[in-house]
C-alpha cells in the first residue's frame, strides 16, 4: 500500500514532467506511456539517495535520428537534476506483451550514461510494472498487456545469484575493508535476500522488504547486520553500532551473504526438480 501523502513524491513528479515535456518537444506523440518501477513501486523513497527507474513506452521503435534526440533529452534532464539518478529504457507496447529476452536492444540510460542496449530488460522489470508499477502517463497498468511468468522470474533470480552474486560474495572474504563500507553492507545484505525472496515466494519485494524477509527467514541472529544495512540504505552512513568493530561487520556481511545465497540456490534446485 502506498503512503497517504501524494505518490510519487513531488521531486519525482517534477523530474518526470521535465522528461515528458522535453520528449514531447523533440518527438511529438512518440512517448505514449511512462511508468516507474523499483522501490517507488513499493512506496519507498529516501530523498537524496533513492534513484528513479522508468519505462517509457513509444508509439513506434525510435529510429537513429529520434534516438539521438532522446539522448539529448536525457542530457538536459541530467544537467537539470543531477540527483536522483534517472534510469530507464524505451520500449513499445508489443515489447511489454512478450518476454523481455525477445526484445531487441533499445534506447536506455543508466547512471547518466546513454546507450542502445539492455538496461533493465529483464523479468524483474516486467513483473515490477505488472505488480507494483507507478503510473505517470498512458493507460493504467492493469489495462496494459504485460508479460509475466513466475517460473521465469524464479529462473532469472537464480541465474542472477549464480552468474553475478556468487563471485562477488566470494570476493568479500578477500576484501574485508571494502565489506564494511556502508554501500557494500547495504548492497549485499539487502540485495541477496531480495533474490531469495523471489525464489521462495515467486513474488518481488523491495530492499527494505528484503531486510524484513531476511530476519523473518534467517532469525534474530542476523538482525544487527540487517539493521546496519537498512540504516546505510536510509542514511548512507554507518549507524555507529559497529564502531571500532569493522572487521566483525565485514565478517557478518560475508557470512550472511554466503548463507542466503547458498540457501536460495538450494531451494531453487528443489523447486525445479
Amino acid at each position: 500500500m502506498h503512503p497517504a501523502h501524494p505518490w510519487p513524491p513531488d521531486q519525482v513528479r517534477t523530474l518526470t514532467s521535465l522528461h515528458l515535456d522535453l520528449a514531447d518537444e523533440v518527438a511529438p506523440g512518440l512517448v505514449e506511456g511512462l511508468y516507474l518501477h523499483g522501490s517507488l513501486g513499493f512506496g519507498e523513497w529516501y530523498d537524496g539517495r533513492s534513484d528513479v527507474d522508468f519505462v517509457a513506452v513509444t508509439a513506434a521503435r525510435p529510429d537513429e535520428a529520434t534516438t539521438a534526440r532522446l539522448r539529448a533529452v536525457h542530457e538536459r534532464v541530467g544537467e537539470t537534476f543531477p540527483r536522483p539518478s534517472y534510469d530507464g529504457l524505451y520500449v513499445t507496447w508489443a515489447d511489454l506483451a512478450r518476454p523481455p529476452a525477445d526484445c531487441p536492444d533499445v534506447p536506455c540510460t543508466l547512471a547518466g550514461e546513454w546507450r542502445v542496449g539492455r538496461v533493465d530488460l529483464n523479468p524483474v522489470t516486467w513483473h515490477e510494472l505488472a505488480w507494483h508499477g507507478v503510473h505517470v502517463r498512458g493507460p493504467a497498468l492493469d489495462e496494459v498487456e504485460l508479460w509475466t511468468d513466475t517460473e521465469a522470474l524464479r529462473a532469472y533470480s537464480a541465474a542472477n545469484l549464480r552468474d553475478y552474486w556468487a563471485e562477488r560474495v566470494r570476493l568479500l572474504r578477500q576484501h574485508p575493508d571494502e565489506a564494511a563500507r556502508p554501500d557494500i553492507v547495504e548492497w549485499f545484505v539487502l540485495g541477496v535476500p531480495r533474490l531469495h525472496h523471489a525464489i521462495v515466494t515467486g513474488r518481488l519485494t523491495s530492499k527494505d522488504g528484503a531486510g524484513h524477509h531476511a530476519v523473518a527467514t534467517f532469525g534474530e541472529r542476523w538482525r544487527p547486520v540487517v539493521a546496519e544495512a537498512l540504516t546505510s540504505r536510509a542514511l548512507g552512513e554507518p549507524s555507529g553500532r559497529y564502531d571500532g568493530q569493522e572487521a566483525r561487520l565485514a565478517e557478518e556481511v560475508a557470512a550472511f551473504a554466503e548463507l542466503v545465497l547458498e540457501t536460495a540456490l538450494a531451494i531453487n534446485v528443489e523447486l525445479t526438480k
